[in-house]
């Protein structure tokens, strides 16, 4: 029977490595160019201050992890999250994908962002950090799935 152990381990790892293909369709060149299209489309979304147009960028159940706050899960919350940040005077968004990369129907994005905010009440700050964002094809359409972000700054205390 131990002669026969490393044969049965060498087919039992030859057939676990021919299961393992990939699966789905390939990522390609075209893939990252839609999601390029896709991050800008939702900076110019934010920069208009249009939080319809930002949320529809989202699938139906699209999640924003923001620093400091609750999970925001479904597009009627994502919209809500995009219309605070409006109110708090977040604007002038910059955001650079440093990679972006994926398998089949799902790819991530991460990068760095910079923006203004401006508090009604408060002094104008410029704002800068990092985002990992998830993303997932449906039907040739690529969609924001999670995204989740944090500053490089110390939260400015309550008031």
């Amino acid at each position: 029977m131990t002669r026969f152990t490393p044969l049965v381990l060498c087919v039992a790892l030859i057939g676990a490595a021919a299961c393992s293909g990939r699966s789905g369709p390939q990522f390609d060149r075209s893939d990252v160019e839609n999601i390029t299209k896709l991050i800008e489309q939702l900076r110019i979304a934010f920069n208009a201050k249009d939080s319809s147009k930002a949320a529809a960028l989202y699938s139906s159940t699209g999640v924003v992890m923001p620093p400091n706050r609750a999970l925001m899960r479904g597009r009627q919350f994502v919209q809500q999250y995009y219309d605070d940040r409006f109110a708090e005077g977040a604007s002038d968004l910059e955001m650079e994908a440093a990679d972006i990369s994926g398998q089949g129907n799902l790819a991530y994005a991460s990068g760095d962002y910079r923006l203004n905010l401006v508090p009604k009440d408060g002094q104008k700050r410029r704002d800068r950090g990092k985002f990992l964002w998830v993303f997932r094809e449906n039907n040739g359409v690529w969609m924001i799935e999670y995204v989740t972000f944090s500053s490089d700054f110390v939260a400015p205390p309550a008031a």
